[in-house]
């Protein structure tokens, strides 16, 4: 008994992405790498011959993705059902609002997959994969979660939650919320989704998302695992996709006030740029800054460039929208919008309700 697999997570298909640009195709630079990415994966799976191509849930960013990622994704999983490779996919929470989820009306993609093709896991779920006794759980809150871990002993696990101790992307702020380890040690292991940074512990992993979704990501390595699972062993291997480079440099005044470093820069090609000029105003406004960006962009072809400055003494932002009647979660989420940064509402509360 056995079975081998491509495990994916985390894919976040979106139209729109600010660090990416309009090709001439018309598609978000950012969506079509997420959809190579992708491709990635199917085609190794092909290459492999796998038994499965597993996704751990957050296809789309929304419950109700365009009709075009709809379509895009359809003629992803195409070559899999083509070459007779089932397709698991799990709900994660970008996936569903807990009445609905985002492939309750794919009528296109029912069609297009026949029952043998195709499992869409929205509630627990026992599967043999292979002879394998194999436990899937979609997004849910903790203590469902725990209740089904300790139902059942001795099973791989593939499921979409956050895990106590595990370390948040964009941080190094390890969460004390979320799953229990203790409730992985009756299991043989466990693969999951939900946070985007890959990580390995004794009995479970996070496989991590498929693409970067900001700079807070930069170092980290995007992929999927390639699994080899029987009744007395499991092996994984992560393949790195090569994601696009996220790259970012703060320019120092007391350091660097020249900004000489630049003219030593020579592998911009396709990457993502962010500089930040730290110092006193009038440093910064003597920067040509059209000339910074034609070398970056033109001379050493960067894919996109992303400047901005801080003073030294920086004042805090002020967000006069705030005050004593507002909620704490409507105020993280005035803070995230004020501060350009919506990427991190998500985390903001999270950490808040492991604080009050």
């Amino acid at each position: 008994m056995s079975f081998t697999a491509v495990i994916t997570s985390d894919l976040h298909l979106r139209t729109i992405d600010k660090y990416g640009r309009l090709l001439p195709s018309g598609i978000n630079s950012r969506l079509q790498d997420r959809l190579d990415n992708i491709k990635k994966s199917v085609d190794y799976a092909l290459d492999q011959e796998v038994d499965f191509w597993i996704c751990l849930g957050d296809v789309f960013d929304k419950i109700n993705p365009a009709e075009f990622l709809r379509d895009k994704f359809i003629e992803l999983m195409t070559p899999l059902i083509k070459a007779g490779i089932p397709i698991i996919i799990l709900i994660g929470n970008h996936d569903t609002d807990y009445k609905v989820h985002s492939f309750m009306t794919e009528s296109k993609l029912l069609d297009t997959l026949n029952s043998e093709a195709l499992d869409i896991i929205s509630e627990p779920t026992l599967m043999e994969l292979g002879g394998i006794e194999c436990l899937f759980l979609p997004f849910d809150t903790d203590e469902a979660i725990a209740k089904e871990l300790l139902k059942y002993k001795n099973k791989i696990v593939f499921g979409h939650m956050g895990v106590s101790g595990a370390v948040v992307s964009s941080t190094e702020y390890i969460l004390s919320l979320g799953t229990k380890q203790t409730l992985f040690q009756h299991h043989r292991f466990a693969f999951l989704g939900h946070y985007h940074k890959g990580q390995v512990a004794k009995k479970w992993m996070f496989v991590g998302s498929i693409a970067k979704v900001d700079f807070g990501e930069r170092n980290d390595k995007k992929g999927f695992i390639y699994l080899e699972a029987s009744d007395t062993s499991i092996r994984h291997k992560f393949i790195d996709v090569k994601d696009r480079v996220f790259f970012q440099h703060t320019v120092h005044q007391a350091e660097d006030p020249d900004f000489d470093i630049l003219r030593t820069w020579k592998n911009l090609k396709g990457k993502i740029i962010k500089l930040t000029f730290v110092g006193d105003e009038d440093w910064y406004l003597r920067f040509n800054l059209g000339e910074i960006r034609s070398r970056i962009m033109k001379t050493e072809g960067a894919h996109r460039l992303f400047m901005d400055h801080k003073t030294i003494f920086e004042h805090r932002v002020r967000v006069p929208e705030i005050d004593s009647s507002s909620s704490w979660d409507d105020g993280i989420e005035v803070y995230c919008k004020k501060t350009k940064r919506p990427e991190m509402e998500e985390l903001g509360k999270t950490i808040l309700r492991e604080v009050l």
